[in-house]
Order: structure tokens, then C-alpha cells, then sequence
């Protein structure tokens, strides 16, 4: 799985942890979120860091419908200096970071949600 895979849409990226109490009250958020916005051009996709079974029992418990990517030794935390969770970014469609990070259960919520709404114009230009 590559960022390049999502070119042309846009993607809410969030690092986890299965032992991440806040990253279990965003899990349900997050299922809802693709949910209701996936045919809108939104995409997610969750980083998940540790064990890779306590990943895919979480990623089960959840029903998440999305795809899961599993870091080898941080390497994808370390790239993007995250290591606390859960930690989003807005990528948008060219792959680039939209807006600041978010951190915490609030902030990615109100980042995802702001851009599940924005509007398109007919000239492709966005209304925020």
C-alpha cells in the first residue's frame, strides 16, 4: 500500500495504537466517517503501529471497512514525527498535507468533518 494509491482523492491519515484509550472513542467516528463520505472523494486510512494481531482484532471489533497499514519499527511515525495518538493529517488530491495536524479525538473529527462539507463550485474552485 503507497499514499500514491489515494492520488486524485482526499485522505484523512490517522496513526493509532491498539492500547490508545482515545484512539478507541475515534474508532467508531472514523467508520462513520468513511462511511458517509467515501463516495464523496473522502478517503481514510489508519496507520497502526505494535502488535500486528492486537491491530486486526481492534480493526474487527470496530467493523472498520477501510484499509489498516501496519508500520514496521515506526518507520512511517518517524517519517511524519508522530509519536503520540491518535494523530491526523488531510492529504489532499496531489498527496500533499492540507492542513495543520490534528491531535486528539476532537481535532481530526472537526478537520474531517469541515472538509466533508465543503463545497465544490462549478469552476472547481473550493468554499470553506
Amino acid at each position: 500500500m503507497s499514499l500514491a494509491d489515494y492520488r486524485g482523492r482526499r485522505l484523512l491519515l490517522v496513526f493509532t495504537d491498539p492500547h490508545c484509550g482515545p484512539c478507541d472513542a475515534l474508532a467508531p467516528d472514523l467508520v462513520r466517517l468513511h462511511r458517509e463520505h467515501t463516495d464523496d472523494g473522502l478517503a481514510v486510512l489508519v496507520v497502526g503501529r505494535g502488535d500486528p494481531d492486537e491491530n486486526r482484532q481492534k480493526a474487527e471489533y470496530y467493523g472498520f471497512d477501510f484499509p489498516v497499514a501496519l508500520q514496521d519499527r515506526w518507520q512511517v511515525s518517524k517519517a511524519y514525527g508522530i509519536f503520540s495518538t491518535p494523530v491526523g493529517f488531510l492529504l489532499g488530491e496531489n498527496g500533499l498535507i492540507l492542513k495543520n495536524v490534528a491531535r486528539g479525538r476532537d481535532a481530526i473529527l472537526a478537520l474531517a468533518e469541515e472538509e466533508a462539507t465543503r463545497e465544490e463550485m462549478s469552476d472547481g474552485h473550493v468554499v470553506r
